[in-house]
């Protein structure tokens, strides 16, 4: 083998041992220890947490706890949670939620319906009548709210004439429970007619 030749056979043999040895990802992980693990999809949280609330299962309250963490400045997740705590009696709890989500988001005009039917639960009667005015100051045209602000009128608030303007909204909305209404309207009307009656008699 003449010098050059052996050369170039030094040459290639020592870059072929310069490629070899251990393969790189045995060197240490492809990603730096230190390095944070990927953020949590909130969004995903939100459909898992609200998929589980409306199958109605038992972990639907960690759900939405993990949710919050994921966005915490999001009012959306605190109403579902008020929602959950509410249907499980814990009223101070769903309270509680609803206030986080108004001050998270003070246009929610479902943290306010919400925070009416926790109020009105708890005997909480001129608490939960502001909560459903604000709901309705943002939006006027949820039957919904209309419909629990006339059963607290009527019901709870003795205060009929009331009572009657939101269910006659309930009725001119198309609340499922119009047909209803309209009986309960013609209920009251005869009773308020019949009221000064009844004070003269007195």
């Amino acid at each position: 083998m003449t010098w050059p030749t052996a050369l170039a056979l030094g040459l290639i043999l020592g870059l072929l041992a310069a490629c070899g040895g251990t393969p790189r990802h045995a060197e240490g992980p492809a990603r730096p220890p230190t390095e944070a693990p990927p953020a949590p999809d909130a969004a995903a949280l939100f459909a898992e947490a609200l998929a589980a609330q409306q199958a109605g299962q038992p972990n639907a309250v960690a759900r939405w706890q993990a949710a919050i963490v994921a966005a915490p400045g999001q009012g959306a997740p605190h109403v579902n949670l008020g929602v959950l705590y509410r249907q499980m009696g814990r009223l101070d709890d769903a309270i509680a939620e609803y206030r986080t989500a108004i001050r998270l988001d003070p246009e929610s005009a479902d943290a306010y319906h919400n925070l009416g039917l926790a109020y009105r639960a708890q005997g909480a009667w001129s608490e939960a009548e502001r909560a459903y005015l604000d709901a309705l100051a943002l939006r006027p045209s949820q039957a919904e709210t209309h419909y629990n602000l006339g059963v607290l009128y009527d019901l709870y608030l003795d205060k009929p004439e009331s009572a009657l303007t939101q269910y006659r909204e309930v009725v001119v909305l198309g609340h499922p429970q119009a047909g209803v209404v309209t009986e309960w309207i013609r209920i009251l009307e005869r009773r308020v007619a019949a009221k000064p009656e009844r004070e003269d008699v007195r």
